[in-house]
């Protein structure tokens, strides 16, 4: 039985080698998930595939149905997701085609519904998010890495902006002051809504780009980090073909 997800996005909109076999359309209290949920195999382990953005790539971050796509997953029986990312590098070691396996995040996202919970409410609904990843994902995904010897940090904190336009230097000036390492659009409410299901949930990001104001270039640019992300993807397989060897 298929118990893990992998959600593409701008860091994965395909996932090279796999073998699909089948393609359902879940219908859930929140409406359609972003795109139908794929069923194949990749390194010949069973896996779902599905992508945020949609099969045409034009839903923008804050505009993902992120309810319908967790709830989707979880009446499928998933007990485990991977969520990639492009990501902006603040700190210092975060540069162009480094990964990153953060351990913690600060939501900034405004406005984008967060709980399944929101019409029936109650104490008992409390969460404890202390540490918002899985700890048994990070730990896999480290050790793989280690293997793999990809250069990576698993010690980051992914600041969760709105989108979907970029940040501006004093944006990413406040990012670093509260104790950002990364920055991206996606990372939340993906981890509090697997939390609420007691699904287990790990981003892997891939640095695109310095975070503005951190690089020598006056400008983000979409070709460098579509040609970084492209780069990394041989690198993104084999992580993926490693660890879903490795899940218990």
């Amino acid at each position: 039985m298929t118990t893990i997800a992998i959600i593409g996005g701008s860091a994965l909109p395909r996932l090279e080698g796999f073998e699909e076999l089948s393609r359902q359309t879940v219908d859930t209290p929140y409406g359609p998930p972003s795109s139908p949920i794929v069923a194949g195999k990749f390194a010949d382990q069973e896996v779902y595939f599905l992508d945020r953005h949609g099969l045409e790539r034009c839903t923008a971050p804050h505009k993902i149905n992120y309810r319908a796509n967790f709830w989707a997953l979880e009446q499928l029986g998933v007990k485990n997701i991977l969520g990639t990312s492009i990501v902006g590098g603040i700190r210092s070691d975060m540069t162009p085609g480094h990964f990153v396996f953060p351990d913690q995040l600060i939501d900034y996202t405004v406005n984008r519904p967060s709980s399944f919970y929101e019409d029936e409410f109650g104490f008992h609904r409390h969460i404890d998010f202390t540490y918002p990843y899985c700890p048994v994902l990070h730990d896999i995904l480290v050790n793989c890495a280690q293997i793999l010897g990809l250069d990576f940090s698993d010690d980051a904190t992914y600041g969760v902006t709105q989108g979907p336009r970029f940040e501006t230097v004093a944006e990413v000036n406040r990012l670093e002051k509260d104790g950002c390492d990364v920055v991206g659009m996606t990372a939340m409410p993906e981890a509090v809504l697997a939390r609420e299901l007691d699904i287990g949930y790990a981003t892997i990001g891939i640095v695109g780009t310095k975070a503005a104001g951190r690089s020598d270039g006056l400008h983000v640019s979409i070709d460098e980090i579509t040609s970084v992300v492209e780069a990394s993807m041989e690198q993104m397989y084999r992580l993926f073909a490693l660890l879903l060897k490795q899940l218990p």
